[in-house]
């Protein structure tokens, strides 16, 4: 196992990881608290490769961890108390995007988390396999599945968008 220098993996890549675990929770002090967990992981587990390979090693690692503690909880509430996606969809007004982020929370994990990589990292359905480990025609109706719902739960924002 190569030396892993954690100031650098946290500037690639702990701010991906925390929105990943923020739109899990729906606050910042249970998304923290799994991003502590995934570095502490990664410092001790993280594979050798490249760093696409370590990129989606700790995606999994991130959305794991995040169902982990939501089997843990006792409190399954999620209420979204930061705008951590603020630079996105520029056109979309601060109340409309939290009543957006708010949707996107309540979707199922393996909704959210096709739909998250998608439209906010801009992976391609075939990253999203790969990352995932599933095949490309289940990311296709993952997505599909996740446009739907929040299709259904957004019709009033048709014309904001």
């Amino acid at each position: 196992m190569a030396v892993i220098n954690f100031d650098e993996l946290y500037q690639k890549y702990g701010e991906m990881l925390y929105k990943i675990a923020f739109l899990y929770f729906g606050n910042s002090h249970d998304a923290e608290d799994a991003l502590q967990e995934v570095f502490v992981k990664a410092l001790q587990k993280l594979p050798d490769g490249t760093d696409e390979h370590q990129k989606a090693w700790l995606i999994r690692v991130t959305q794991n961890q995040c169902k982990d503690m939501l089997k843990r909880s006792e409190n399954k509430n999620l209420c979204i108390d930061d705008v951590v996606l603020a630079g996105e969809c520029e056109n979309i007004n601060n109340e409309s995007r939290i009543d957006i982020l708010q949707k996107i929370v309540k979707l199922s994990p393996k909704y959210k988390t096709a739909v998250i990589l998608y439209y906010y990292y801009d992976y391609s359905v075939s990253q999203i396999a790969d990352t995932l480990k599933i095949s490309q025609s289940s990311v296709k109706m993952r997505l599909k599945r996740g446009r739907d719902i929040l299709k259904l739960e957004l019709e009033g924002y048709e014309n904001e968008i």
